[in-house]
This record gives structure tokens, sequence and C-alpha cells, in this order.
């Protein structure tokens, strides 16, 4: 007589496993549920990352592996300007910068940066990170790399051993940009035709009626034009950042060594794909310069066109969705943190900061916008205004004609 083979238990190894590759499946098929997601957020580690990533670009492992071999150049002058940074962080260091009998230093804070091209942007422009730096008080250690993958960030785990070594008080994250636009990948999670992926992802369309659109108004046709563009690929990203981010933090926050770390996530503005390489303006004598050697277009409007997308305000329209949606995302993610561990996660919030012509390049906008983003950084760090809702922090709007 044979033995039928019995049923396999959900909580046991094998079956732990079968649960969460059938979660990773209903993912990548835009099938999983609120409480799914849930689950697997609870479960997943940096392997199921990589994994979820190979899936969604059809990459394969070798590719992944190297995710953290930037261009030689960009990698000389990322870690140049680094150095040239933390030089500045020690400096302040071996001058007593903590010093706990010194009452006007109470307030000093050790602040770690992790991040992509918006706090490490290596030739001309003034970023982020060198508004915050800015800061008598404020020792900023930079690990952040333009080009830079979240994913890389998080299984290169270079941050983890600057935490524990520096203790810091604030730690900054930005990151995701890269993952999307970087090598024409935007390309892989658009659709040609208008079609309904989003609606029929319940988490998705949860992010949005949660939405503060009395604070952050959202341009609903806009919004609804440019998200039908937008393929099921592209929701599954969404759904893979929110489970970077939440392994990301919540590893650290989880350890317990580091009380009382306030972490900052920011979420970029929305971009303008562009080929047009500028005039030349004194002011702006840069501008040219940069967009002829560094891509301009190749990283929004090319892939775009690829797709046979190429009426310019539909290409307007659908990087409107995508970022209001991750924006909408990373202050989910940071409220879903704050609910286990009050007060910990904070958001900048930069969408329709930086205007139709504040734009440096198709990703990055002029210095006098990453200026007025890092001085909203520095009112986050120091909290001397109140956030305007559930811990996020706003940088002013331009006028949509600037």
């Amino acid at each position: 007589m044979l033995l039928s083979k019995p049923p396999e238990n959900k909580d046991s190894p094998n079956g732990h496993d079968k649960r969460k590759k059938d979660l990773i499946d209903n993912l990548l098929r835009n099938e999983i549920s609120i409480d799914q997601l849930k689950e697997l957020r609870n479960t997943i580690n940096e392997n199921d990352l990589s994994v979820i990533i190979q899936r969604i670009y059809d990459l394969n492992e070798k590719y992944i592996l190297q995710l953290s071999v930037l261009d030689s150049t960009l990698r000389k002058l990322d870690d140049l300007k680094n150095s040239q940074r933390n030089k500045r962080f020690y400096e302040k260091i071996k001058n007593r910068f903590r010093d706990p009998d010194d009452p006007r230093k109470k307030n000093n804070k050790i602040i770690l940066a992790e991040g992509d091209s918006w706090f490490n942007y290596p030739i001309i422009l003034t970023d982020v990170i060198d508004r915050i730096a800015m800061e008598k008080n404020f020792a900023v250690y930079s690990l952040a790399s333009g080009g830079d993958w979240l994913l890389n960030m998080l299984t290169a785990r270079h941050y983890v051993e600057e935490l524990s070594v520096l203790h810091p008080d604030v730690f900054l994250i930005s990151g995701g940009g890269n993952d999307l636009v970087g090598s024409s990948r935007l390309a892989a999670v658009v659709q040609p035709t208008p079609g309904k992926e989003y609606a029929k992802n319940t988490w998705a369309v949860e992010l949005i009626s949660k939405a503060r659109q009395d604070i952050i108004p959202l341009n609903r046709q806009d919004f609804m034009t440019g998200v039908q563009y937008l393929s099921k690929d592209f929701i599954a990203l969404l759904m893979f950042f929110n489970l970077q981010y939440f392994l990301l933090i919540t590893n650290i926050l989880k350890s317990n060594k580091f009380t009382g770390i306030k972490i900052i996530t920011q979420g970029y503005d929305y971009p303008i794909p562009s080929y047009y390489k500028g005039g030349l303006r004194i002011w702006n004598w840069y501008v040219p310069l940069i967009r002829k050697f560094f891509g301009h277009g190749s990283w929004l409007k090319t892939p775009l066109a690829m797709r046979g997308i190429v009426d310019p305000e539909m290409q307007r329209r659908i990087l409107y969705a995508m970022i209001y949606l991750f924006n909408e995302m990373m202050i989910e993610t940071g409220r879903i943190i704050n609910y286990k561990f009050p007060g910990s996660v904070y958001h900048v919030d930069s969408r329709g900061s930086v205007g139709l012509k504040g734009w440096t390049d198709e990703l990055h906008p002029m210095p006098k916008h990453f200026l007025r983003t890092g001085s909203v950084f520095v009112d986050c760090i120091r909290q001397t205004n109140p956030p305007a809702f559930d811990h996020v922090y706003l940088v002013q709007k331009t006028h949509p004609s600037k």
C-alpha cells in the first residue's frame, strides 16, 4: 500500500518557504491583497528582494551582484566628494563636537547619510547634503553615491557598520530613483496603451484614499490619465520599494542599539521628460554642459519613446502618477513603522517644489531647489516647526509656470 504524502504545514520550514513564494508570485501578478502584503512584509529578507527585482526586470543574478559597480568615473567623483565631506566630519569630531559636559553642544547632531544623487551630485551642483552640512552644529558623514540602487544600499549594508561606529542622532536615506530609471529600465514598467493595473491593486488604491489631498493636492486629471500607462510591473516595483524600506528601517530600529535615532526619507519631485539641452545663460551656464554630457533625455524621454509614448504631455502625466504614488508609498511605510516605533521615521516631501523650469536635467533640480529641500531637512532634524501631517515635512511649492 502506498502512503500518501502528508499535507505541508504552513509553519514548517518548507511550508514557510512555499507560502512566501506564493505571496511573491501574487505580488508579481498584481494579485496580492493588503493582508498578504502585510504578511510578506513581516517575513521578507534581502534574498527575497533580489528574487523580486530579477523577475520584475528580467535580470540575471550576475547583474544583480554587479549593482554596486558604478561607472568608474562616477564612482571616483562620488568618492572624492564624500572624502571631502567626511574629512570635515572628523575635523568637527576632533574638536570635541560631542561633549556631554559642554552645554553649548547639547544640540549638536551627528548625521549619517546614505543615498543617491539627490544626496551626492558629485560635480558642480550643490545637493541636499551640501545644504545640511552647512549647519555648524551638524556633523554629516556621507555614504551617498550618485547612481546607486536602493537594493544595493540594503544588501551592501555599508550604513550598518557606520551606524555602529558613529551612533548617529539622525540617519538620512534617499533611494529608489535609480532602480526605476537607470539604464532605460523605465521602459520595462510602462505599457503603450491604457490599462487598469493600478485599479486592480487594493493597496495602491488605498494609498491614494489615504493621501492628504487637502495639504498636497492631487491633480486628478493628470493622475488618472498617467496611471493608466503604469504596468503591473510598476505596481510590483512600488510594493518592492515598500518592502525594502520597511526591512531597512525596521532592522535598524529593532536592534535597540540606537536609542532615539531619527530616520528621514525623501521622495523626489515630478520630473519633466525632455531632450532640450538648454540655452546659454550666464547665471545657468552649467545646464547645457550637464545636459550634453550626462544623459539628458536618456533616463525618461527615450525609454517612454521606446514604448511608443511620444506625446510630451502624456509623458509628463505618467511621471506625475509615478512620483505621486512613490511619495504616498514612502509616507505609508513611515506610518506603519511609526505605529510600532513612535516618532522614529519622518519624510521630506518635495512634490511640486521644483516646478517646470527648475531642473538641471531630467532627474536633478537646480542648486537653489536642492538648497530649499536641504533647508527642510534641517527643519525636520531640529523640529523647530511641527510637521505638516503624519511626520511629513513639506518643501514649499513653486508656482506651476516657473
